[in-house]
This record gives structure tokens, sequence and C-alpha cells, in this order.
């Protein structure tokens, strides 16, 4: 049976989770509350997840919990969907990104065998913190391509609905405003390359990355909106491509590191690397 499932997992077939955020732990990875605890060769989980991308739908998940009082003594473990102990707690009804299944997940006396432990007891916190560059680049790749996208279909619409006898267009202030925030979409996407590159040479990022994520996070809500409110009324209706990628967009200031947290892990950095 365990051989069929590394084999599922090797091509391609099984659909994972990770579970980091808890309800009093988000951006704040270390202070998570989820608790692993050894019973003889086995580990014990409990705790509650919240805002876990697949979590209804998952095969298996990728649990972050607590493995001695030390702030960053956090393990990772491996649990399969069925473990006794292991429960959805509810489907999560989200503003946006309506068809990403996000769930709270509950473990209460999950019981699970020492070999689902991922990597070294409390080593943890390093492996969520490396990943989440990358988490954070992709995020910021998705708020480039949101902006790219509402200016397209903005620019097609205002050249050609007409107000006042005249197209949007024709507007000084519309144009100029729509040409402005491309100008700062083009600099998000070229510092966003450079992230990206500067990774791929193993550097440290996460200042650049952290600022990045910031950025983006911000522009995107900002481009989104006003190329909505550039749309009138036909921009608050379902069913038009402007107010999902508005809905869409709302979540990329907040997710993977709301913009307040990375502002302030950018700034501690301006008096040397932290340890």
């Amino acid at each position: 049976m365990r051989a069929r499932r590394h084999s599922r997992r090797a091509a391609g077939r099984t659909l994972t989770a990770v579970a980091i955020t808890e309800p009093g732990a988000g951006s704040d990875v270390a202070g998570l509350a989820t608790r692993a605890r050894r019973d003889g060769g086995d580990w014990v989980l409990d705790g509650r997840k919240l805002f876990i991308t697949n979590g209804v739908q998952a095969d298996l998940v990728f649990v972050a919990a607590r493995t001695s009082p030390a702030r960053h003594g956090i393990s990772i473990f491996a649990v399969e969907r069925g473990t006794p102990g292991f429960s959805v707690g509810r489907a999560l009804d989200k503003t946006g990104w309506r068809s990403s299944d996000t769930a709270e997940l509950l473990f209460d006396g999950c019981r699970i065998p020492g070999d689902q432990l991922l990597g070294e007891v409390d080593q943890g916190f390093r492996a969520v913190m490396r990943n989440f560059q990358t988490e954070r680049i992709a995020l910021a790749a998705m708020a480039v391509g949101h902006c790219r996208r509402a200016l397209a279909l903005t620019l097609e619409h205002v050249q050609s609905r007409r107000a006042f006898g005249a197209t949007l267009f024709e507007k000084q202030a519309i144009r100029q405003r729509l040409a402005m925030l491309d100008a700062r979409t083009r600099a998000a996407r070229a510092y966003l390359y450079h992230c990206a590159w500067r990774v791929t040479q193993g550097e440290d990022v996460v200042q650049d990355v952290s600022l990045l994520k910031a950025l983006t996070g911000e522009l995107v809500n900002e481009v989104v909106g006003t190329c909505q409110q550039f749309h009138g009324g036909m921009g608050y209706m379902r069913g038009m491509a402007i107010e999902r990628l508005w809905r869409d967009a709302r979540i990329l200031a907040i997710g993977g590191g709301a913009t307040e947290v990375m502002l302030d892990e950018a700034a501690k950095r301006y008096a040397g690397p932290r340890t």
C-alpha cells in the first residue's frame, strides 16, 4: 500500500497542501501553536490550521507544528488524508479566488509514524522561510500579470466607450493615468525578473523579495481598482473580467506576507543581515 502511494506521488497524481497558517499565526510563523509530541516511535499532533489552500481535497498535507518551546522550534510532518484525528473543519467562502479550495484543518490526537517527520526535528522554521521567497516571487508575478491584463482590458474599453461627445481615451486625465500605471507596472516587472534571477544565483534575496512583494501587492490593487473605476458601473458587475480581477487582486497584498510585514522585514535589514 505504501509503495503504491509513493508511486502516485512520484507520478504527480497526489494533491498536496501546506498547512502553516493558524488563527493566531499568519505572517508570524514562529507564533504557531499546533504541537507535535513524541509517543514511542510515533508523533501525535494537536492544533488547528486556517486558510489552507487545497485543504479540502488534498491527499497529503505538510503540517508545521511546534516540537520544542524555543521560538523557532518547529518541525514539518507529512499527514495523509484519512489519518485518525485529522479532519477538515470547514471549507472557507472567500471573496476572491473562488475556484481555489481553501479550508480549516483540525488535528486532535492525530497519530502518525515517526518516519513522517520531514527533515530534522526543530528545523522546519528555516525550511518554511526558504520556501517563502519563491512563494512571494510567484505572488508578485501574479500581481504583475493582473496589472497587465487589467490595463489591456481598460485600454480597449476606454478607446471604444463614448461619454460627453468623445471616447474616454480622449480625456487627458484618463489616458495619462493609464500611462503612468503602465510605466509602474513595467518597472515592477523588471524588478520581479531581477529578483527571480538572483534566486537562481543562490543569493540572499530576503530584503529584495520582501520589497517586491510589498510593492506589487499594493500596486496591483491600485491598478485594478483604477481600471475598474474607468469601466464605470459595468466594472462592478459579475461576469465582467475586470470585476473578477478586482476581487482576486485584493489577496495579493495579504497572502504570503502582508504588506506591513514585508516592509518591516525589509527595513530590519538596513542595519545589516539578520541571523
